[in-house]
């Protein structure tokens, strides 16, 4: 049916000459159209008609009419094949080409681009800019406070730490495609394989910590060494794969002993803020201390010097004068009498007496230079 109507497009209708020829030389020209048609008889549709057969009849080699169309839809079916080569690159892909199943190269710039059609050729279009996520130990939005959003994945979260005891972690691994070529043909299934080796790394990680730095201070060294370590075994599987971060979601003790890790926790807090005050204590008391200790020690080694001192200074005295003694007897002697008199009558009350008067007839000595200095202090305090 479909054929039929196709040659009825093509081939003209019968004329009454009897000729089925748009080009016989026996059929008569058509009359003049008065108003300037191609064909006469005023009907433009079949004027239309007739002058889109004869530019149809151009186009086609000679032949009977099912052939011309034949030929002409295997030259549109074999452009549209041809055509089919062509594919459009994003600036955040890169596409592999395949030639018949082989790798042939990769297209890393972007723009238009053409390959062989299928089946001589396919491009497969990888995007390698975009950040992936995997979620270890858990599924579902990570947000700590709705944990009913959370669905933990006990057999992935549950490791063993370093110190035998069991901690119950989710994580999550950012990765990008880093060769195109790699991700798609080295390893069978990329992200499964990406999950597996983030968990054997964490646990391994984990393996090597003690549960109180996990929990606390270690965690961001956790999460860098977990990425070093999946980095090193995904290259080795030359995965194509970059692992741009780790982050850790949950850190916690297994639920069933929580509260006795709590317990724990809040004792080992009361211990360090009990040693925290005590190590102050200590910082204030023993500085004190050791500065009465060398005080003590500075004022004995000060009294220990005046003391050598003096007793070098006397015998080196009394040496001195022995030896004067030694050349002169007699004047020093009596020098010596003077000034021990000096030291005894200088504190010493003095009174001045007449030979044969009694006892009741003493008069006190007063010597003038004391007097003096004696008025002088008095009308000092007294001028005010």
């Amino acid at each position: 049916m479909f054929w039929q109507q196709i040659l009825n497009m093509v081939q003209p209708p019968r004329n009454p000459w009897g000729s089925n020829n748009g080009n016989n030389p026996d059929r008569p020209p058509p009359p003049q159209n008065p108003f300037g048609g191609g064909y006469g008889g005023g009907n433009n549709d079949n004027d239309w008609n007739r002058m889109f057969r004869d530019g149809f009849d151009r186009m086609l080699p000679p032949g009977s009419s099912p052939i011309r169309i034949f030929i002409l839809a295997i030259a549109a079916v074999a452009a549209l094949w041809l055509a089919s080569g062509f594919y459009f690159i994003q600036p955040n892909q890169h596409g592999v080409v395949l030639t018949f199943g082989k790798y042939t190269k990769t297209e890393e710039t972007s723009g238009l681009k053409y390959r062989l059609p299928a089946p001589f050729q396919t491009a497969q279009i990888v995007d390698v800019t975009s950040e992936r996520r995997i979620e270890v130990g858990y599924r579902g939005e990570a947000n700590r406070s709705s944990r009913s959003s959370m669905a933990d994945i006990l057999h992935e979260s549950l490791m063993l730490t370093g110190d035998e005891n069991i901690v119950d972690i989710n994580f999550v691994v950012l990765w990008r495609i880093s060769d195109a070529r790699n991700y798609l043909f080295e390893i069978r299934d990329p992200e499964a394989t990406i999950k597996i080796v983030a968990e054997s790394a964490m646990r391994e990680i984990i393996g090597r910590t003690k549960i109180q730095s996990a929990l606390t201070e270690a965690r961001t060294q956790v999460q860098a060494d977990t990425r070093a370590l999946m980095q090193q075994i995904l290259d080795e599987y030359k995965s194509g794969v970059t692992i741009n971060n780790v982050q850790l979601q949950k850190v916690d003790p297994p639920a069933e002993v929580v509260d006795a890790f709590n317990e724990v926790q809040r004792a080992r807090q009361q211990k360090e803020e009990l040693r925290n005050k005590a190590e102050a204590y200590r910082n204030d008391i023993i500085p004190r201390a050791r500065g009465e200790s060398e005080k003590l020690k500075q004022q004995a080694e000060g009294y220990k010097q005046e003391v050598i001192s003096k007793a070098t200074g006397d015998a080196a005295r009394f040496t001195s004068v022995y030896e004067t003694y030694q050349s002169a007897k007699t004047v020093t002697a009596e020098r010596l009498y003077i000034e021990t008199m000096e030291n005894i009558l200088q504190n010493a009350k003095i009174f001045v007496m007449s030979d044969g008067e009694s006892a009741s007839n003493l008069v006190p000595y007063l010597p003038m230079d004391k007097l003096e200095r004696t008025t002088r202090t008095d009308n000092a305090g007294a001028a005010p």
